[in-house]
């Protein structure tokens, strides 16, 4: 059973973090994905040797976009580590069309988001890689926390 010390022993996720993941995982569930998983974990899976596809080649460039966009602040592998934090997560590939509305997501996204984070890290170039292996551990440690809730039985 979890408690409240249980939630203070793991780092608490800022808000525009949750709220932008919120919006990745809604981008996946349009897509034909999980719901409860983000794009990139999606990609990572797909693109990763441990999964045998016919179209491994395009799971490999949305991989290679989403890791170039988010490079500057949180080093390579994006897409690996995503998949790792969300390893107890399954998911689809989705049909012929989800793939094509998965593919403009990443493309017009990564665009924008790309953007921005090369802006921030000029203007503030301590953000280079500061949200690397430590923000995926925490993400891993929230995930397994929310799952150990909602396996545990309600107290009457």
């Amino acid at each position: 059973m979890s408690t409240l010390t249980d939630q203070s022993e793991n780092r608490k996720m800022p808000y525009w973090f949750n709220l932008l993941v919120a919006i990745d995982q809604l981008g996946n569930a349009i897509a034909d994905g999980n719901p409860d998983n983000t794009i990139s974990a999606r990609v990572g899976y797909f693109a990763s040797d441990d999964h045998k596809s016919k179209i491994k080649p395009y799971w490999k460039a949305l991989e290679r976009i989403i890791d170039f966009t988010f490079e500057p602040i949180q080093g390579p592998g994006h897409c690996h580590n995503a998949w790792l934090a969300e390893a107890d997560e399954t998911d689809t590939q989705g049909t012929y069309i989800a793939r094509i509305i998965l593919g403009i997501f990443v493309a017009a996204g990564c665009i924008i988001i790309s953007l921005f984070i090369r802006l921030a890290v000029l203007i503030s170039p301590q953000l280079h890689h500061q949200y690397g292996v430590l923000r995926y551990d925490s993400w891993r440690q929230s995930r397994q926390l929310s799952v150990r809730r909602r396996a545990a039985p309600t107290e009457q």
